[in-house]
């Protein structure tokens, strides 16, 4: 049996077994759930649309569950403790730290590679309740600190600090499985997952400086025109609560205006989205061009594209480019449209560099690399606690370096 599958039937065998009929329809209901909110998003689901996917209908539906949070909930953390038990399972099997890594890893390529709603909670944790996030921020943070432990047994000079980044960059990698794939089929998905994983945890990352002061976050300033007030106001709620938990009087207040005032400057809250996301890529484009402007090279391409990011991602606007990644799919079909254009103009750039310095990497491998490490930096970036690493931007431009061109990926 190949690895890959061995690795799948292990998580099978160590998942939660539900017993009776019931409890295989409530199952049954939330892969079907999870599935539909992977592909629409959490807030465009309905209950009938999730009853029509299980030959149910709507009202039925609540002989399982009490309503859609319900099912949310029960699906994220099916998802996190998969994991966790995908630990167990590897620690029962591998006889070193370093066996024990791999197989956990080989296990979590197979179960994000084949199942795309495996990765759910990186966009839709945030309608949990405060006490359903604990819950899973604590079992989240236990499958993060079981791969650090695992590369500091195999490795004790690595140490705690790096291990603390680099287990969440490994894990963080995996969460981004949708926009990796690209055309890629699972087995190079596959392929390209272990590689990356690999080379995350091998990664050299700078010594801490003990004299180092934390990283601050940019001062915020309050817009002198009041659209930009609107559109300031709205990014950082979008952030924190997500585009569908704000309202439009919460922006208003925000934005210290009334309502009607606010109505003056903008039509909807899909309008302020839209202006928000459209910053974001075009904005990021500009300053890369600039950036690229400077360049003669594929490598010093490759090194400003770095540069430029992690500063970005890091600044002011690097919510927005959170929000990008969590409430694109709110817009209309058109504006996502449009806006994914924006984001492969600028993936191209990315592309293009990597592919000029491996002639042995397909246009999908090296895309695949691309998303990769801009999705890494941006969680790691918008993540508390190593955001505010004083070394973070050196940290996080030795990783994107590392991710782009991975030693250890062979050529198809």
């Amino acid at each position: 049996m190949p690895r890959s599958t061995a690795a799948r039937a292990d998580a099978t065998d160590v998942a939660p077994s539900p017993s009776g009929r019931g409890s295989q329809r409530t199952e049954q209901i939330a892969r079907a759930a999870a599935h539909l909110f992977q592909d629409l998003g959490y807030q465009n689901v309905s209950i009938d649309q999730i009853g029509a996917a299980v030959g149910l209908t709507g009202p039925a539906v609540y002989r399982h569950f009490k309503g859609k949070h319900d099912i949310l909930v029960h699906a994220l953390m099916g998802q996190v403790r998969l994991v966790e038990q995908l630990g167990a399972q590897a620690d029962e099997t591998g006889s070193t730290a370093k066996d024990q890594l791999e197989l956990f890893l080989s296990g979590l390529s197979d179960l994000t590679a084949n199942n795309d709603e495996a990765t759910l909670w990186r966009r839709e944790r945030r309608h949990l309740q405060p006490a359903e996030r604990e819950e899973f921020q604590r079992i989240f943070a236990a499958n993060r600190d079981y791969i650090a432990a695992k590369m500091m047994s195999a490795d004790p000079s690595i140490g705690e600090h790096k291990a603390e980044l680099l287990g969440y960059a490994v894990l963080t990698m995996y969460s981004n499985t949708p926009d990796i794939r690209g055309s890629l089929s699972s087995e190079r998905l596959i392929e390209i997952q272990s590689a990356l994983a690999g080379t995350i945890i091998g990664c050299d990352l700078p010594d801490p400086d003990p004299s180092a002061d934390a990283v601050v976050r940019p001062a915020h300033r309050r817009p002198a025109g009041r659209r930009e007030r609107i559109i300031d106001a709205s990014a950082k709620l979008f952030d924190e609560r997500g585009f569908y938990d704000v309202r439009i009087d919460d922006i208003a207040k925000a934005s210290e205006m009334s309502v009607a005032t606010l109505y003056q400057h903008v039509t909807s809250k899909n309008q302020v989205l839209r202006a928000i996301l459209e910053r974001g890529a075009e904005g990021l484009l500009y300053v890369t061009a600039d950036a690229l402007a400077h360049t003669t090279t594929a490598r010093e391409v490759l090194d400003a594209l770095i540069r430029t990011y992690i500063r970005q991602a890091l600044g002011v606007h690097g919510r927005i480019m959170h929000i990008l990644a969590t409430d694109l799919l709110y817009l209309s079909d058109e504006e996502q449209s449009a806006l994914r254009d924006t984001q492969r103009e600028y993936v191209a750039e990315w592309v293009d560099a990597i592919c000029a310095l491996s002639d042995d990497l397909t246009t999908a491998d090296a895309r695949a690399l691309a998303q990769a490490t801009i999705g890494v930096v941006t969680d790691v970036s918008q993540t508390p606690g190593l955001r505010e690493r004083p070394e973070i931007a050196a940290e996080l431009a030795v990783l994107a370096h590392a991710m782009v061109l991975p030693s250890n990926l062979a050529s198809r």
